[in-house]
């Protein structure tokens, strides 16, 4: 299946880009279809009844490389960090399997810490969050910080992080995972194992909603 129809087989909406990009937006990995459907069957399993948020049909399953509030970033270059990015990670398998809390309430399906694949997705992270250089935007990066200060008791290496890169948890604070949901009863949930093999089935430019929800694909 190719990852249009994949999008459309889920509801997943596209966006065409303006030739500047302004908003909160990530760089992302579209998994296959059978990773989606899965994404899906633990969220409706495992998240709290009525959560805050829960990862259901409409919304992308992914695996954030970086994600950041951009002001004015000129099309092309967007591009060019998608392309080169796919052309490294398409149709790679990437080994998921932990099922998780983290911080105040999500829920994390994370990928394997001692696979070579985990140290893959980091070198492309690295190169992924110098996507914001020059282009960050001053004012919405602002309340980023501040979320970031009270979130984590203003821990320094992280509200650094979210100042520089636009987002906390980046370099050696890099956990790739798919985002079951949130919600703060899920601070409670025990840790599971669910290992699954996901497929690359493409590199996107998201728009993010609430705790890292995929509104729509900028289509580029």
């Amino acid at each position: 299946m190719r990852a249009h129809d994949t999008l459309a087989e889920f509801g997943i909406r596209e966006v065409p880009a303006d030739e500047l990009i302004t908003g909160f937006v990530g760089l992302v990995l579209q998994p296959d279809a059978a990773t989606i459907r899965r994404s899906y069957e633990l969220a409706a399993s495992i998240m709290p009844p009525a959560s805050e948020q829960a990862l259901v049909p409409g919304a992308l399953p992914h695996l954030t490389l970086t994600q950041c509030a951009l002001r004015e970033a000129p099309r092309e270059r967007v591009a060019d960090f998608v392309h080169h990015l796919e052309q490294r990670l398409l149709a790679r398998s990437i080994p998921l399997r932990t099922v998780m809390p983290f911080a105040a309430g999500f829920v994390f399906w994370c990928v394997e810490p001692t696979s070579p694949e985990r140290q893959m997705l980091q070198r492309e992270h690295e190169d992924a969050i110098t996507l914001a250089d020059g282009f960050l935007d001053p004012v919405a990066n602002a309340a980023v910080v501040q979320g970031t200060i009270r979130l984590t008791n203003d821990d320094p290496a992280l509200v650094g992080n979210a100042r520089r890169y636009g987002y906390a948890f980046v370099r050696d604070r890099y956990q790739p995972h798919i985002t079951l949901g949130f919600d703060p009863r899920a601070a409670g949930l025990e840790t599971q194992e669910h290992p699954h093999a996901m497929t690359v089935d493409g590199v996107a430019l998201a728009k993010l909603g609430p705790h890292g929800r995929v509104e729509y694909l900028i289509s580029l």
